[in-house]
């Protein structure tokens, strides 16, 4: 076998997979309450105002320089409040992964993330032959997610630990929308301070609130340990087809002196970020404001349909928490395992949706359900879903 087993990630796609493509190949409709790109949902922005950003004229040369253009890292820390100096630009956040995995990690050692939390980490951290290892979040209602502190602090302290490197923190988490609390914030640094950990914190949703506690903080110039903050233009601006991502790094003086020598080597051996998108980021983050007012008008929106068709008095079901992002996750009766639930709606009622078990939620059933669908789709899907479990109820 002449391929590396980092990259066997299984290629038979599962029954709910199969599914889909058997319904959508037959011409059958199907509403997806999954869908999350931007683009495809609606929220685009006015093609003048794009073609006006990327028409600029330096873009007939090739400057190339590892941490991106000057005038692109000025316009991204103008709009986060980043410094300039300390960020370095990139094709997309799942790049920055790679390059921080390469930075921090020998092959086999472990980052650890977030249980429940996107599958995309066990692929990323894969790829550069790094164990993803999974710390528990527990949910209570209606107060919302914490992370499994005790757990955690066991986990750095069990044997095979000195393998570990760093812990990565979702902000708000995706899936299940929850910032980090200012409680869990000082317990994580000090873990990390304890055992010489970094700390990625992905922040892509951070601008994306819905329904968050106080307190909520973004990990920017943090100054107590090595950590890398991730943001993008997928989410920002909603615009992935920009391909565009960012890394912010801060931390103690003489580690972080050493952590730009090398993310200087990574980054110019990729040299990813393309001159047009760097050179329409001043005109592009003009964009942002109307941009983000519409998205989040979308998942209040889409939220107040879930809960309005879902939670009636007496429903067997609830709408989770969520402090901030692109996803809800509804809970409901357990009549069936959650792939059974899936194909049901998607068979019956031509719905498809993520089933909790995808991104690691222990208890079933639970799905996620996109909150930037349109709101007739938002409608539609929720009215559907509640009607199967309306029949399996009387079944």
């Amino acid at each position: 076998m002449v391929f590396s087993p980092r990259s066997d990630f299984g290629t038979q796609p599962n029954l709910l997979a199969r599914l889909r493509s058997e319904k959508l190949a037959s011409g059958s409709p199907v509403l997806d309450m999954s869908a999350s790109n931007p683009t495809a949902l609606g929220l685009l922005h006015d093609p003048a105002a794009l073609a006006s950003a990327f028409s600029s004229a330096a873009n007939i040369r090739y400057d190339p320089e590892p941490r991106g253009l000057d005038l692109a890292r000025e316009a991204v820390a103008e709009a986060t409040g980043a410094d300039p100096q300390s960020l370095y630009l990139c094709a997309s956040t799942s790049e920055a992964y790679g390059w921080l995995f390469k930075l921090l990690c020998e092959p086999g050692e472990t980052v650890l993330v977030p249980s429940p939390g996107y599958p995309l980490f066990d692929h990323l951290a894969g790829l550069e032959g790094v164990c993803a290892l999974g710390y528990p979040q527990e949910y209570s209602h209606p107060g919302g997610w914490e992370i499994d502190l005790d757990s955690l602090a066991r986990l750095l302290d069990s044997p095979g630990a000195g393998r570990i490197k760093a812990i990565v923190l979702i902000n708000p988490n995706n899936p299940t929308g929850a910032y980090v609390q200012a409680q869990e914030r000082e317990t994580l640094l000090r873990l990390c301070e304890r055992h010489d950990l970094a700390i990625v914190v992905d922040e892509v949703f951070f601008d994306f609130p819905l329904e968050p506690r106080k307190g909520r903080a973004s990990f920017l110039g943090e100054a107590r340990v090595p950590c890398f903050v991730l943001d993008g233009l997928s989410k920002r601006l909603c615009l992935p087809q920009a391909k565009l991502g960012w890394i912010a790094a801060s931390g103690p003086a003489a580690a972080m002196a050493e952590a730009f020598l090398r993310l200087d080597i990574i980054a110019d051996a990729y040299l990813s970020a393309g001159s047009p998108v760097m050179n329409a980021l001043p005109m592009l983050f003009g964009l942002e404001k109307s941009m983000k007012a519409r998205v989040r008008a979308r998942m209040e929106g889409a939220m107040a349909v879930y809960r309005g068709i879902l939670e009636y008095p007496g429903s067997p079901h609830r709408l989770l928490r969520c402090e901030g992002g692109w996803t809800a996750l509804v809970e409901s009766p357990r009549f069936a395992g959650e792939e059974e639930l899936a194909l049901q709606l998607l068979d019956q009622e031509g719905v498809f949706a993520h089933p909790g078990y995808f991104f690691d939620v222990k208890r079933e059933p639970h799905f996620a359900f996109s909150l930037i669908l349109d709101m007739a789709s938002a409608r539609e899907g929720a009215r559907r879903y509640g009607a199967l479990f309306d029949r399996l109820t009387l079944s």
